[in-house]
């Protein structure tokens, strides 16, 4: 559970809660956005994230990731999250199914503190990559859209029952 202080309120923000969210298409994206807060919250914070501290730049523009995050943050709507597949162009880390050329890369500063997280390689099958990419060029079946969504699911599940750390690579940039 995720702990999001928003003015003199403490939330408790499950993954459900991100699901009721978004629901169920990208599924995945938010099982990461997820796992990616829970590991900003275990190395920036003493466990509790305040809104409005958050800068974040994502690699990927992932609709699942996108709700993930600005259910939890609201870093969407407070401005203080933008996409920018160029940060991620010659970094090591997995592509991204966003059909953009974009990568499991995010640059996450919390409180002044600057975290570059990226995916682990291996976690995300190429089967999924490969119909992800059928959905932007059109050529996707129904059966394969079908196998996607089953896909998507899979790798959430696979996401929420690992440790983050287990999931993420990170460096700490800066401590200001």
């Amino acid at each position: 559970m995720l702990c999001m202080k928003d003015h003199n309120t403490l939330l408790h923000i499950t993954y459900e809660d991100m699901i009721k969210y978004h629901g169920r298409s990208f599924i995945g994206g938010v099982a990461m956005a997820y796992k990616l807060l829970e590991l900003v919250s275990a190395v920036l914070t003493d466990g509790t994230l305040v809104r409005g501290r958050f800068q974040i730049v994502l690699g990927v523009n992932g609709p699942g990731i996108v709700d993930g995050i600005e259910m939890a943050t609201r870093a969407k709507t407070l401005g203080l999250l933008s996409i920018d597949q160029q940060i991620a162009r010659d970094k090591d880390a997995p592509s991204a199914a966003d059909g953009q050329d974009g990568k499991y890369y995010f640059i996450v500063t919390y409180a002044g503190r600057t975290m570059i997280v990226w995916l682990r390689h291996g976690l995300v099958p190429q089967e999924f990559l490969d119909l992800a990419d059928k959905t932007h060029d059109g050529t996707i079946t129904a059966t394969e859209t079908e196998r996607l969504q089953h896909l998507k699911e899979e790798i959430a599940v696979f996401f929420i029952a690992r440790e983050a750390l287990s999931l993420f690579h990170y460096t700490l940039l800066s401590d200001d």
